[in-house]
């Protein structure tokens, strides 16, 4: 039931956070606002969220995971219902870029890598995938009944009606997570699994971060925020824009689950390596497409589920190269990296605008090539130590 009760926390939060950028031009229409009062708060939640990260594994560590749970939704809950109260650009300020960045540090990434970490290290591969799928499941339901709703009733009880689900939820995990659940994984007796010490693991730790850095710039700023805005750009209305958006989303959470099996079974290094080539190749295809609905359908669908193939290989690979103590806190420090290359993507395709993407999708997928070539300096975690705690 635990594990039930966090995958459903992952689905609502997901689905509730992807309100305020769907919302947003109607919030700001309704308002009477500027373009930035509504564009400046969910970009400071974005950044908050990912500096927070490390700060919420160690309060993940340190209480557990029902604690922590319980305190980002009711956190969630406050924010989105604040939302709806808002006279004054400052007040999304505080409720988007604070509120909800804030809440959504404590990530399915950090949640996933804790909790798919323990016990069966054997299947950690498929527990973290089956559960980072939750948090595109839930963006896809987010986009979908949100976007209804919103015509039919209003983006305020909209809000209302997340910010319930958020606390409803909140009060569910208090119920029926164990205390303790998903603290950190018991300390290898070897005392070998530890923290990064060596030259070589403090090498392989940069390597990772690279690694991340480039997934974040090649999905979250490139794709996350962009395909919508080169699909309406291409001349897609907001309908077939939307409709693109959720085939990308929905193939990541299939992209999630099949890699957690696959990383569970085949090397997790060569896997990661075949994943980045196939997004560099995806990417540089792209811009000699006609850019048709069907042609951006089909890229939607092929990278959404690359887009997600790569996580629960890393989860795999991050134990036998970083060792299995303060797994969460590392990833912490992993969600900075992601989001870093995500924000950079993000500002420079901004900066050279809708004219410019060929290129840019090109350059990210050269750099996608670098990432794989990066994999192949990490090591493959045992075969015959797979089954074991380490």
């Amino acid at each position: 039931m635990a594990s039930v009760v966090v995958a459903l926390a992952v689905f609502v939060g997901s689905a509730a956070r992807v309100l305020p950028t769907l919302l947003a031009v109607p919030i700001q229409h309704n308002l009477g606002w500027q373009t930035s009062d509504v564009a400046w708060p969910i970009t400071l939640g974005i950044a908050v969220s990912a500096l927070a990260a490390p700060l919420a594994a160690h309060g993940l560590e340190r209480s557990g995971v029902r604690s922590s749970l319980f305190a980002s939704l009711v956190l969630l809950a406050a924010s989105l219902a604040s939302t709806t109260f808002a006279t004054a650009p400052w007040h999304l300020v505080v409720a988007w870029g604070l509120g909800l960045g804030f809440s959504g540090s404590l990530s399915a990434s950090i949640l996933a890598v804790t909790i798919g970490s323990r016990d069966e290290a054997a299947h950690c591969g498929t527990r973290f995938g089956l559960l980072a799928s939750m948090q595109f499941l839930g963006s896809a339901a987010g986009l979908l009944a949100a976007s209804r709703a919103a015509d039919a009733a209003g983006w305020r009880d909209v809000f209302h009606v997340a910010a319930a689900a958020a606390l409803t939820t909140a009060f569910a995990s208090i119920a029926f997570v164990r205390t303790g659940t998903g603290a950190a994984p018991r300390r290898p007796a070897s005392g070998r699994g530890g923290c990064p010490r060596a030259m070589g693991t403090n090498r392989r730790l940069w390597v990772f971060a690279a690694i991340f850095f480039i997934c974040g710039a090649s999905t979250s700023g490139l794709i996350d925020g962009g395909l919508g805005i080169l699909c309406m750009g291409t001349g897609l209305g907001l309908p077939s824009s939307a409709d693109v958006l959720v085939i990308a989303v929905l193939g990541s959470a299939a992209g999630s689950a099949a890699s957690g099996f696959l990383a569970d079974r085949y090397p997790s290094r060569i896997l990661l390596a075949l994943y980045f080539a196939a997004r560099a190749i995806a990417l540089i295809w792209l811009p000699f497409t006609g850019l048709s609905v069907v042609e951006l359908s089909r890229f939607g669908a092929f990278y959404g589920v690359d887009a997600a193939l790569t996580f629960p290989a890393l989860v795999r690979l991050m134990p036998a190269n970083l060792g299995h103590r303060n797994l969460s806190a590392t990833m912490g420090w992993m969600s900075v990296a992601h989001v870093a290359g995500a924000v950079i993507t993000s500002a420079s395709v901004g900066y050279l605008g809708l004219a410019a993407y060929a290129v840019g999708f090109a350059v990210v997928g050269l750099v996608c090539l670098l990432a794989a070539g990066l994999v192949l300096l990490l090591k493959d975690a045992p075969r015959e130590t797979a089954g074991s705690n380490r």
